[in-house]
């Protein structure tokens, strides 16, 4: 009996694809992340790289924790960071953020509409590292902005790490009896 509930377990189990989690975490050398799917995938870049005062993607300056974000474009005060095609597969998308101005953070889906925003107090602190999450589900992503409220730059001001994107969703398995299931094994 308990061989015939472990195979119907597995049975359910096996069948059933799940979801893809794919995260960021910006660990040393911190470099690697160019090559891995946010580098690929959308239009980030290292501030420090992006203002030009340095060519090292390993550089992360007085950023213990993440990467100091820069959307390409280090003259503008915003950061909005676009997605190729890979974010139309995106089902839910999360990140932590450390703040040192005063920002607003939006997730858009992939149609433009907004799935997500909230304001964010300056209230980054290093060390220790503790970040929060926010995000949650979209129908595809576009791209994400944190910009300025109030004042300040928000490129070489904002840290992220953790940015993880859900592709994909657990495909559902025909529903079989407990007789289907104990026929299946004689």
């Amino acid at each position: 009996m308990k061989k015939l509930v472990f195979l119907a377990v597995l049975a359910v189990l096996a069948g059933n694809a799940l979801a893809d989690v794919t995260c960021e975490t910006f660990p040393d050398p911190l470099g690697g992340w160019t090559g891995r799917y946010l580098g690929q995938h959308t239009n980030l870049s290292n501030y420090y790289v992006c203002t030009g005062s340095t060519t090292d993607q390993n550089y992360r300056g007085n950023n213990p924790c993440g990467l100091w974000i820069c959307d390409g474009n280090a003259t503008d005060p915003n950061s909005i960071i676009n997605f190729d095609t890979f974010g139309n597969t995106v089902t839910n998308f999360t990140l932590d953020i450390v703040p040192f101005v005063p920002e607003i953070f939006t997730i858009y889906n992939y149609d433009g509409s907004t799935a997500f925003t909230l304001n964010l107090n300056a209230d980054g602190v290093f060390p220790p590292c503790d970040t929060n999450s926010y995000g949650g589900a979209c129908n595809g992503i576009q791209k994400f902005s944190i910009v300025s409220n109030g004042g300040g730059t928000v490129e070489g001001n904002t840290s992220i790490t953790n940015v993880c994107a859900t592709t994909g969703n657990p495909v559902p398995t025909k529903v079989l009896s407990w007789g289907q299931i104990k026929a299946s094994y004689k």
